[in-house]
């Protein structure tokens, strides 16, 4: 009996190692394939961050370039509304600020006091003050720049308020040679 006692505890021993081996392997291959899972999402998430994350800036971009879009169109409203009530554009830019009510000072002056005249500005964080063309009549025939931007920073571009109520957004040399036409049609 002592021979078979001997042969059931060697076989168990086989079975122990046979199955210990294969359990190696087998964990091997499982961690292996969830290392390889976790990789997989790990650099998809990524991919799909950064993706996320050039959207977000190109929407904040759009949002600010909206916005002064938007104020140029509440000044090109303003000038008609002044020309409507005066029969003439504002003299200067102080008036048109003034007119608006926007108070004393100049209309950068305001907006460093945190005045409503944040209408006169770019409300990019790089943008500048709104530069007022004074001398249009209210009879001029072709479109004129009344508006512009004084820095180009939508997309290199500056936002300019034509005569006619039109917002084009225009490059630095494209905006040069449209302020160069502009005192041909002046008073």
């Amino acid at each position: 009996m002592a021979s078979r006692k001997e042969h059931s505890t060697t076989t168990r021993k086989h079975r122990v190692l046979g199955g210990t081996i294969i359990n190696v392997i087998t964990g091997l291959v499982f961690f292996g394939l969830i290392g390889y899972g976790v990789y997989w999402v790990m650099k998809t998430t990524g991919q799909a961050g950064q993706q996320y994350a050039t959207a977000m800036v190109n929407t904040k971009k759009s949002a600010t370039t909206l916005a002064c879009q938007m104020n140029l169109r509440s000044i090109g409203q303003t000038l008609q509304t002044y020309a409507i009530t005066n029969e003439a554009f504002p003299a200067s830019q102080q008036e048109l600020a003034d007119f608006a009510g926007y108070g004393t000072g100049s209309p950068t002056q305001n907006f460093a006091l945190g005045g409503p005249s944040k209408l006169f500005h770019c409300p990019d964080p790089n943008g500048g003050e709104y530069l007022y063309l004074p001398g249009h009549r209210t009879d001029d025939a072709a479109p004129a720049v009344m508006v512009y931007e004084s820095k180009p920073v939508h997309n290199g571009k500056c936002n300019v308020l034509f005569a006619d109520g039109q917002i084009v957004p225009l490059a630095p040399e494209e905006l040069q040679q449209a302020l160069e036409a502009a005192p041909a049609r002046r008073r």
